[in-house]
């Protein structure tokens, strides 16, 4: 049961970053709104892209996170920040307003970029945040002893 708590508490941390992020109005500068609204959307995707591939990296190097925070981070946290569903609609508005060119490119860019980001987040999160972690633990472990 405790794990529902730990991923709704995730999810509704992740569910409010996001609302906070995708209605900065001057984060991109365009005029247009769904320009803008769309860019902040597709950004949260990245990060939140990036933030899983690193989280799953670690946690499949390590048994010391017990599986309910692994799942309130990923499944709750990153789940609720970045959603597919907020990418759906978000390509039909753009569809709605004939932005036929912008579409493509938020489309490819979404896809593309954000399997890439899991996979640079992947890559650090192997080759140097564990190890770096990993390094820390022995330091600690010597100094206890």
């Amino acid at each position: 049961m405790k794990k529902y708590y730990i991923i709704g508490a995730g999810g509704a941390i992740g569910a409010l970053l996001r609302f906070q992020i995708k209605n900065i109005p001057t984060l991109f500068n365009s005029p247009d709104q769904l320009v803008n609204v769309s860019l902040n959307i597709l950004l949260i995707n990245l990060i939140g892209s990036f933030l899983l591939g690193i989280l799953n990296a670690l946690f499949s190097k390590t048994d010391r996170i017990s599986d309910d925070l692994k799942l309130g981070l990923t499944t709750g946290l990153i789940g609720a920040f970045t959603t597919f569903s907020t990418f759906c609609k978000q390509s039909i508005l753009i569809l709605d307003a004939d932005y036929i060119t912008f579409f493509g490119i938020y489309l490819t860019a979404s896809i593309f970029l954000g399997v890439l980001f899991v996979y640079i987040g992947h890559l650090l999160g192997t080759y140097v945040l564990h190890p770096y972690f990993n390094g820390l633990q022995a330091r600690s472990e010597l100094e206890q002893s």
